[in-house]
């Protein structure tokens, strides 16, 4: 039986098919009683890709390599012949623990029970991580670790040849082979100074180190990628797919460029590239986000003469996001990190780490380490995803938004080439502004649930404990301990007898600070940048449940909303059940415990319940009687009530105006945006500054 999911072939004509469908949609619109098809069952994704109610195969005509195999160029349907059957994806968890010591005995643990790579971030000024700073932390961190037969994946940041120089340095004292290592110690200078907005030095000279460590690497340690492509920052500072691959696919391209002209080729530099992808939320999305990578990255390679070699492999490692990811009802982000583990492998990625529900507070405990490595083992031992090559090829969805990606993340490369490339364009803020753009029109989206966070700004949950976040630790002050001084060489001295004093100055006790010294191109740095900022799409609300939860602390109860219903169940349920969900939203308490048949008794019940709000709750045909009578009654003095909002929006503005003309102070439907409205209540009551 074949390993493939292959695209069907039974034959259909074209005029058949097109009678089929014309005999559908004349259903579909049958069952729309009126409502356009177009506005009820056509979306559009934030990437701009319009979707379709229903795929065949005619949505596949001009689309590329639908014929190519895993394992064959352009790697379309992943880069292996047997998918995962021959090799699962790497179980690459990031630990968040910054002592060396905590962070060994944490890996250790998990290595022994699922885990089967190591990820480790120093601590730097662009990145919270493990404290390192000589070769005996790095021993500590990675005590009990068998260098040769696990893949250490390290972050050096802009520069390479401090981590590296202490890195194999405790390889050679344990003995093992610089030939068995591997993993990355990938340097990433675009990305660093996309995050810090500046670099010690300049780009020049970080391409220049970075060829060189490259060059180096590739005689010495031939299993190690030494080139990083951190794309992941765009998607957590609220980008899109399309961005994502774009700008990806801009800074590998920047790094080929700039090392080709450095003599290093692309067939070597190409096969030493690790992209990192932020998983999403959309899971047909991402799918075809990354699918999409690999053609993409094979035709940039192609221009270099080195498409169809094993530099064209593209390896990616994908991280769960963290926009989406929530405080508020946490045990819901189990859930997110499983949907979004699963597209990645379905995608094809070659390293995974899934966040613990926790993560977003900046600290994990064993057990949510422990279930987010069992989300692995579940999808590749009892859901069977390894057993397949390929699983979402074929699906004529998958197959034509892998391709619609991929078109639309060329377009944006392009773009970005006819800038002069992604350094030129970073230098500009072209891509900066671009995601601050998305990331704009997502957090709108939020703000309004056209965009749902379950738990969040949908159904949430005021009986749940919200987690807190971690405040950051002042780093102590440092232990004075003699160290060897380091001599600075020479700006004629090649990389090779920089890296050679490194590695003696390693092995004496020098710390990472003193061996940056020895990189090479010790020139000006580069002016600084736009930066571009990680966010989460549930700040904003959770800073609203946060605001409640002291309201309450400080006064013995959360703010309160009187719902006034009137009428039969019938007539109000509707909107009050809207109202409730809310205003939960931000920790409102809802008083609503009965109904009401006229506006003045629901008036009185408000104005006696203490509540500083009242909402309204009925249909449109009786708000024209209900209206003026409940919102004068219910702000007649000595009543608390100071606020009245009516649920629901007239479509006359002019009825609108009548309205508020009587009283009613705003409006609350499926249009207004939650988070605003809510956050301008509690200031009102004193709840916010």
């Amino acid at each position: 039986m074949s390993l493939v999911n292959e695209t069907p072939v039974a034959p259909k004509s074209a005029d058949a098919l097109t009678d089929a469908l014309a005999r559908w949609r004349k259903t579909v619109e049958a069952e729309l009683k009126g409502v356009p098809f177009d506005k009820k069952l056509i979306s559009k994704t934030f990437d701009g890709v319009t979707l379709q109610p229903l795929y065949t195969r005619a949505d596949l005509s001009g689309v590329p390599d639908l014929a190519s195999r895993p394992g064959e160029a352009p790697f379309l349907r992943g880069v292996r012949p047997l998918g995962f059957k021959d090799r699962q994806w790497e179980v690459a968890q990031t630990i968040t623990i910054s002592s060396a010591p905590q962070f060994s005995s944490a890996l250790v643990a998990d290595l022994m029970h699922g885990q089967n790579s190591v990820v480790l971030n120093p601590a730097s000024p662009a990145h919270a991580g493990v404290a390192i700073s000589t070769l005996a932390d790095l021993a500590t961190a990675l005590a009990g670790v068998d260098l040769a037969a696990v893949p250490v994946h390290l972050n050096p940041d802009a520069e390479a040849l401090p981590l590296a120089a202490l890195y194999l340095t405790l390889a050679r004292e344990r003995g093992v082979a610089w030939e068995k290592l591997t993993g990355s110690l990938a340097a990433d200078p675009l990305a660093i100074w996309a995050e810090t907005a500046q670099l010690a030095g300049s780009l020049g000279s970080h391409l220049d180190s970075l060829a060189e460590w490259t060059k180096w690497a590739a005689v010495h340690v031939p299993q190690l990628q030494t080139i990083g492509v951190n794309a992941a920052l765009w998607g957590d500072a609220g980008g899109t797919a399309v961005q994502e691959l774009a700008f990806a696919l801009a800074a590998a391209t920047e790094y080929i460029r700039a090392l080709d002209q450095r003599g290093v080729k692309a067939d070597v530099a190409g096969a030493r590239v690790r992209c990192h992808f932020a998983i999403g939320p959309q899971f047909f999305t991402e799918i075809a986000k990354f699918r999409a990578w690999r053609p993409l990255w094979t035709r940039v390679l192609a221009a270099y003469g080195a498409g169809a070699a094993p530099a064209a492999r593209a390896t990616v490692h994908a991280t769960t996001g963290r926009w989406n990811k929530t405080l508020v009802d946490p045990h819901v982000n189990m859930l997110r990190v499983t949907t979004e583990a699963l597209s990645a492998v379905l995608g094809g990625c070659d390293s995974l780490h899934i966040a613990p529900f926790d993560e977003v507070t900046g600290a994990t405990t064993d057990v949510s380490r422990r279930i987010a490595r069992n989300v692995h083992t579940l999808l590749a031992e009892e859901f069977s995803f390894t057993q397949t090559a390929d699983p979402a090829g074929g699906s004529w969805y998958v197959e034509k938004l892998t391709d619609e990606l991929a078109r639309k993340a060329w377009a944006l490369f392009q773009a970005i080439e006819a800038r002069g490339g992604f350094a030129a364009a970073l230098r500009e803020g072209y891509p900066q502004q671009l995601v601050a753009e998305a990331a704009k029109e997502k957090a709108d989206a939020v703000g309004k649930r056209r965009l749902g966070l379950v738990g969040t700004n949908l159904f949430p949950n005021l009986k749940e404990t919200p987690l807190v976040a971690v405040a950051a630790k002042p780093t102590p002050a440092p232990v004075v301990i003699a160290r060897p001084p380091v001599v600075d060489l020479p700006a004629a001295v090649a990389w090779p007898a920089r890296f050679e004093a490194a590695l003696v100055a390693a092995k004496a006790g020098a710390e990472i600070a003193q061996l940056a010294k020895l990189a090479p191109g010790a020139t000006a740095a580069e002016n600084a940048i736009p930066t571009v900022t990680p966010w989460r799409a549930s700040a904003g609300f959770e800073m609203l449940r946060a605001a409640s939860e002291v309201f309450a602390q400080r006064t013995g109860k959360r703010p309160q909303v009187f719902l006034a219903k009137i009428g039969p169940v019938l007539q109000h349920k509707a909107r009050a059940d809207f109202s409730a969900g809310f205003f939960a939203t931000a920790g409102f308490e809802m008083l609503a415990k009965q109904s009401f048949d006229t506006a003045a008794s629901a008036a009185t019940a408000a104005a006696a319940s203490g509540a500083p709000i009242a909402v309204l709750c009925s249909t449109d045909e009786t708000y024209p009687a209900l209206v003026p009578a409940f919102a004068a009654a219910a702000k007649a003095a000595p009543s608390t009530v100071r606020t009245v909002v009516l649920a629901g929006l007239p479509a006359d503005p002019a009825v609108v105006a009548s309205y508020r003309a009587a009283g009613v102070d705003e409006f609350i439907h499926i249009r207004a945006n939650v988070h605003d409205l809510l956050a301008k209540l509690l200031k009102q009551i004193g709840a916010l500054p």
